[in-house]
């Protein structure tokens, strides 16, 4: 018998929430017969349902004892409707199937229903609550503990309010600190709420401030809230008086107990109740479509869900065929559905489905069967919306087979997928590709046979392995072997695969081959050292190796020497037949002195016509002056160049080490005294350096104190050269060059004086001076109206080495009122490798705004690594490689080398000494961003500059081709 007729057709639902109940259910008519008997009361008393429908209650669950009271207790109720439990939860005894006694929460509901009188009673277990307690009241005397431990907040407080006594609880609850953290805090830091959850208690009101004045206050019910609680919290307040021996108030202690889930419980009762007595179907409140048909397929019930899901009303749908409504599509035929429906009483599988808007639904459907007197009456359907989910999952496998087709095609990256023990799995075509073995002969194989065997030595695999198992990622950049032995360089990654539960199921790792970067990486490093004209060794390359040799020397006491050579005639060779015959002459050159000297000798091209030697081990004293002879006779032999007969010679000075020398700069420094004695002898000879050179130096003295005067006296001037724009054809900088000006006959070239204003120092005050008059002039220039432009100047290793000039810098742009952005400095491309102190200097000047330029590159030596770690703002090509363009091949490769580099790396790049149409076409044509030379102007004097400016006559050639506009090059400025 059901408690509620009404929905006794849907007994699945009513069964469905007794049994889900947190409590024991129980149901009596007025005669204490038993209606209803959930699960949770079958678990609580022992005894099964089907075994207590119809009997008596007092036979069941009622003491003896207690019998008599019961049924008294039910008589007075429906004679008088006095009923002491009804509506409130009370503590009674009950008694389960075995006779075992133990304590109960008892709450009774009378309900009335067609003139009859039902009662349904809620009950739980309070054995363990009860034992709790009792072990509570039995260690009452641990106060503090207890009061820590309590799950009651409990809070203390003097007469004046303060909080001495704040248990773990209430912090909890009432979001307050331990009175040891915060001492002088009160009631009035926490606040209460009445059970209307918005009115607050006033301060009089407060259980804490009524114990303080003496009252007892027991039960208030109030509402906890602050932002650290997840939820409102409910507490039951009791409220006393402290008082002393003597019985005089010295404080009130305030209980607070959380009764939410007391609350939550009771509003859980009272919803089920009333979904019982509004006859409510919980089949309303599903998260999926729930439909009801006959056995014709005809919809009887259609809950709120599937009126969202299909977008169909209840009133269009009851009455309706199910499947011709939703054009439903079975994985198996209709007839075979049914059959296991019958058969086994559900179905489960997934269906599509249409909705009002002709969408594709894909549902997870649930059939049961519902027997009617034991005859098949309907279909109970659960329809789960899993749309999202399967196109998720199909989207899931799209991806991984994209994945697949991604990995089986790529043959620009291997990808190798290795079990733990470095075992190969899987290899893909660029694997194939890469490393010259089929998938089928390289799977199973380990990897390690791919490494080389030096690395296979030092196991480098698990090396990679273990880094990659413990950090996540291993990265590698190194050599590996093909299958035929052959080597590849390969820069790769390895990465742990893992299983569900973290466990480390493998490794994949990733390689490309990176051969023909490393050899053009190669090939780079050797030009940056070496000579791009005879493949010699460079300047820089020459110091190294001679700091090298010296202390070798130092530590064998074998001597060394250096042989500085000078090419006589050679300015004739390049006058007279052209400077492809001279570059021709120059790797002629180079080839009979490596012909000429021992392989544990070093030979360089310090530039120009330029070379020199270092003999190493040179035990006997005249060891240098026989490699001398040798070279002065092999150099002078004619030459056959391009049909042309050509004599030359050369000169040649000699410098000792340790005898004339103790240190490379001295070691070299006397070599070229000696060179300049053999040229000055007549050429065509040697000459070892002597203490009586020494004389030579008279010339350079008196020319230092020509400097010093002219620098006091103010004979310098700057002369300015424009740099053109090839984008906007206009003139963004201005090269400002030193002139020394002895007398008004006499103009003297920076080429001339500045080694040795370098070496005597002058090279700091007069660039000083330098610096501060070009900023001076371009800002006249700005403040007259001319367009913005960079000046720019050139600066020397010996600049920068002093203090006082790097700090000049920026005081005087402050001084002439220039913007660092105004300024370009320009260093020479071997000052990074003979003074990589600078940079530092360059990196806090560019900070501020400075613009930083390498001058002449190509010619000197600027390690790749300068470029990556040292930002610089341009290259400028050395006019070497501009003045054969573009005829000759070489220089054109070097010039467009140039050029991408600099776009790579995402600076300016310009080119000096233009001075033929052809050449400017052929830059513009490679992107180069601007140039420099006679084509457009000399250098001029400030004043003539400024009257070219204005008048804008910059082109010193006919219009060039393919430029047909009349302002090319009025418009420069």
């Amino acid at each position: 018998m059901h408690l509620l007729p009404e929905v006794s057709q849907d007994s699945q639902l009513y069964r469905l929430i007794l049994d889900n109940a947190l409590d024991a259910f129980v149901a009596i008519d007025e005669h204490s017969l038993i209606l209803e008997w959930s699960q949770q009361a079958e678990h609580l008393f022992g005894w099964k349902r089907h075994e207590v429908l119809g009997r008596p209650l007092t036979d069941t669950i009622i003491p003896k004892r207690y019998r008599d009271a019961h049924l008294k207790g039910m008589q007075r109720y429906l004679h008088t409707g006095e009923q002491k439990m009804s509506g409130r939860r009370v503590e009674v005894p009950a008694c389960r199937k075995d006779g075992s006694e133990f304590p109960a929460e008892l709450a009774i509901t009378p309900i009335r229903q067609d003139g009859h009188i039902l009662f349904s009673a809620s009950l739980r277990d309070l054995s363990r609550s009860k034992a709790l307690e009792q072990r509570f009241n039995q260690h009452a005397g641990l106060t503090r503990a207890i009061l820590d431990c309590m799950p009651d907040a409990v809070a203390v407080a003097d007469m004046s309010g303060k909080l001495i006594l704040v248990n773990p609880a209430a912090q909890r609850l009432l979001n307050l600190p331990p009175t040891d953290a915060k001492p002088d805090q009160t009631y009035h830091q926490y606040s209460l709420l009445h059970p209307d959850t918005h009115v607050p208690f006033t301060d009089s009101q407060r259980p804490m401030v009524r114990a303080l004045h003496g009252e007892h206050v027991q039960g208030i019910h109030a509402l906890v809230r602050h932002e650290n609680l997840s939820e409102d919290g409910w507490v039951s307040i009791n409220a006393r008086p402290l008082t002393d021996d003597d019985g005089n108030p010295i404080g009130g202690i305030v209980v607070l107990h959380d009764i939410s889930e007391l609350r939550r419980r009771e509003n859980e009762l009272r919803q089920q109740a009333h979904v019982l007595h509004k006859r409510v179907s919980l089949l309303e409140l599903s998260h999926d479509a729930i439909i009801t048909s006959d056995m014709d397929d005809i919809i009887t019930f259609w809950n709120h869900r599937a009126e969202n899901l299909y977008g169909i009303s209840r009133e269009e749908a009851l009455g309706c065929n199910y499947n011709e409504l939703l054009q439903t599509s079975y994985p198996i035929p209709l007839a075979e559905i049914k059959a296991i429906v019958h058969e086994q009483r559900r179905w489960q599988g997934e269906v599509r489905q249409r909705a009002r808007d002709d969408r594709e639904i894909i549902v997870l459907s649930q059939w049961a069967l519902e027997l009617k007197e034991g005859i098949p009456w309907r279909y109970l359907q659960t329809h789960t919306d899993i749309t999202q989910t399967v196109r998720t999952e199909r989207a899931l496998r799209e991806s991984q087979e994209n994945y697949r087709l991604l990995v089986e095609t790529t043959i620009d990256f291997a990808i190798v997928v290795m079990d733990r023990d470095g075992a190969i799995t899987s290899w893909n075509p660029g694997a194939e590709q890469i490393l010259g073995m089929p998938a089928q002969e390289a799977i199973g194989r380990s990897m390690e046979d791919f490494f080389t065997p030096e690395d296979r030595d030092t196991g480098r695999i698990r090396q990679e392995m273990h880094s990659a198992e413990k950090a996540g990622r291993a990265e590698d950049v190194r050599w590996h072997m093909r299958k035929d032995g052959t080597r590849f360089w390969a820069n790769g990654v390895m990465m742990p695969l893992r299983n569900e539960d973290g466990s480390l199921r493998g490794f994949v790792k990733v390689m490309r081959d990176q051969t023909a970067a490393r050899l053009a990486e190669e090939q780079t490093q050797f030009l940056a050292n070496h000579d791009m004209l005879t493949g010699l060794a460079n300047r820089v390359h020459f110091s190294n190796q001679l700091h090298h040799a010296i202390a070798h020397s130092e530590r064998t006491h074998i001597p060394l020497a250096v042989l500085m050579m000078d090419l006589d005639r050679f300015k004739y060779v390049n006058d007279t037949f052209g400077h492809h015959v001279g570059d021709l002459l120059l790797k002629e050159v180079s080839t009979r002195i490596l012909s000429t000297v021992r392989e544990t000798d070093t030979v360089a091209r310090l530039g120009g016509d330029e070379f020199i030697v270092i003999q190493t081990n040179a035990t006997q004293p005249a060891a240098a002056m026989t490699l001398a002879k040798k070279l002065v006779h092999e150099l002078s032999r004619p030459y056959q160049l391009e049909g042309n007969e050509i004599i030359i010679g050369t000169s040649i000075g000699i410098s000792s080490f340790p005898t004339d020398a103790k240190n490379a700069v001295d070691l070299v420094k006397h070599a070229d005294l000696a060179l300049y004695q053999a040229k000055s002898a007549g050429r065509g000879t040697f000459k070892c350096y002597t203490v009586a050179l020494s004389e030579e130096k008279d010339w350079k003295k008196n020319r230092e104190q020509a400097l010093r005067e002219a620098l006091e006296r103010k004979k310098f001037s700057l002369y300015y050269q424009p740099q053109i724009d090839l984008t906007s054809w206009k003139i963004t900088t201005v090269e400002a060059l030193l002139r020394w000006q002895p007398d008004e006959m006499e103009m003297v070239l920076p080429g001339e004086f500045l080694d040795l204003a370098e070496e005597s120092g002058l090279i700091v005050k007069i660039g000083e001076w330098a610096l501060r008059q070009a900023c001076r002039q371009a800002k006249q220039w700005l403040d007259k109206g001319m367009s913005p432009m960079r000046i720019s100047l050139n600066c020397s290793a010996r600049q920068f080495s002093d203090p006082e000039f790097v700090g000049s810098i920026l005081p005087v742009l402050s001084e002439t009122g220039l913007d660092p952005s105004c300024l370009e400095l320009e260093v020479t491309a071997s000052l990074f490798a003979t003074h990589p102190q600078i940079k530092e200097q360059l990196v806090r000047l560019r900070n501020e705004g400075v613009h930083i330029i390498i001058d002449n590159y190509g010619t000197g030596t600027v390690a790749l690594i300068d470029l990556k770690e040292f930002e610089v703002d341009g290259l400028k090509i050395d006019k070497a490689f501009v003045q054969h363009l573009p005829h000759r091949r070489q220089d054109s490769a070097i010039a467009t080398a140039i050029i991408s580099l600099a776009h790579e790396l995402g600076i300016h790049v310009s080119a000096g000494g233009v001075e033929t149409a052809e050449q400017l076409a052929y830059l513009k044509a490679r992107d180069c961003t601007s140039v420099q030379g006679f084509l457009f102007s000399p250098p001029v004097p400030a004043e003539k500059f400024e009257q070219l400016m204005l008048s804008g006559h910059w082109s010193r050639i006919n219009r060039m081709p393919q430029m047909n506009d009349s302002s090319t090059f009025k418009d420069l400025h």
